[in-house]
């Protein structure tokens, strides 16, 4: 959202699109996998993600031709390296506040 600040609202809404394709998928696979009910292999899945991931750039694509790929290459980009970036940087904190 703060790149809507600098380059304007199309550029925010293509990377928070670029990010919801990266992540609707991941957040799918994770939840089969946690659900205890998956009956497909852990592969399967994983090559599930990948493919609704790409099929979901497709029809990003398709729906907004305007869009400007460095803009969803970011917001993906960004979905993928700041979810574990927090949950390290939440690790280390917690540590530090209460050594063993």
């Amino acid at each position: 959202m703060v790149a809507g600040v600098f380059r304007g609202f199309n550029t925010s809404l293509d990377m928070l699109l670029g990010a919801a394709v990266v992540l609707l998928p991941s957040v799918w696979v994770a939840t089969s996998l946690t659900s205890g009910r998956s009956v497909i292999s852990p592969i399967w899945l994983g090559l599930a993600r990948y493919s609704l991931a790409a099929a979901g750039f497709a029809v990003l694509f398709v729906l907004r031709p305007d869009s400007e790929p460095l803009s969803v290459l970011a917001g993906s980009a960004l979905a993928l390296v700041l979810p574990p970036a927090v949950v390290v940087w939440h690790q280390r904190r917690h540590n530090t506040m209460h050594p063993q």
